[in-house]
């Protein structure tokens, strides 16, 4: 596949980068220790931009990076910022994309950080617009180590955790993360079931 400012690679599926607006400290790609995708990537694409970048994508050749489709587990909304605050250009790229590329599951790759009383909302958004799958970035057990950790701008554990939940309840497949090294991996993926996540990963970073 050819290089793209608005697309790339990872985790087995086609990933578009949607914005550079961050609830955060730092992107996930650095988490990732992906600091050369953070500067290849165009901050802030149109929905056209995204749209034809995911096209490109296919005509290249990505359905030939596995025997079937469903292997390549779809396509991810990530990059620099956090799809979650991108919900305009979302309703915008997802509706037509699912249109092009029927079945072909969405996941977003979130920090989750979403104020409790608007999670509700949010989350059937999401549902409306066929989002089958989220995945949020949960790298500790307690409000004091993520603040340590994420330094987030906006909100914080006890929001990431209800958001977990009010996710999972709206009937989306909520995966849990976090980069390696990961402490207390056990008490992180007992966590995250017990908000209602179906599985906890650990990635390579």
């Amino acid at each position: 596949m050819s290089a793209s400012p608005f697309r790339y690679f990872d985790d087995q599926r086609l990933t578009l980068q949607c914005g550079s607006e961050l609830p955060a400290a730092q992107s996930l790609l650095i988490f990732g220790e992906n600091r050369t995708l953070l500067t290849q990537l165009t901050a802030a694409p149109t929905a056209e931009q995204l749209l034809d970048a995911a096209e490109q994508a296919y005509v290249a050749g990505y359905e030939q990076q596995a025997s079937t489709e469903f292997e390549l587990q779809g396509m991810a909304i990530a990059g620099i910022g956090d799809p979650l605050l991108q919900l305009d250009l979302l309703k915008q790229v997802i509706p037509d994309f699912k249109r092009q590329r029927h079945g072909v599951p969405i996941t977003l790759v979130s920090y989750g950080l979403v104020a409790a009383d608007k999670a509700v909302a949010l989350c059937q958004q999401l549902v409306d617009l066929e989002v089958e799958r989220i995945e949020i970035f949960l790298p500790a057990t307690n409000p004091p180590a993520y603040q340590q950790l994420v330094q987030p701008k906006q909100h914080g554990f006890s929001e990431v955790c209800q958001f977990i939940h009010t996710a999972s309840d709206a009937g989306l497949y909520v995966s849990c993360f976090a980069y390696e090294p990961v402490k207390q991996q056990s008490a992180l993926r007992a966590l995250a079931k017990e908000l209602g996540a179906r599985d906890f990963v650990v990635k390579p970073g």
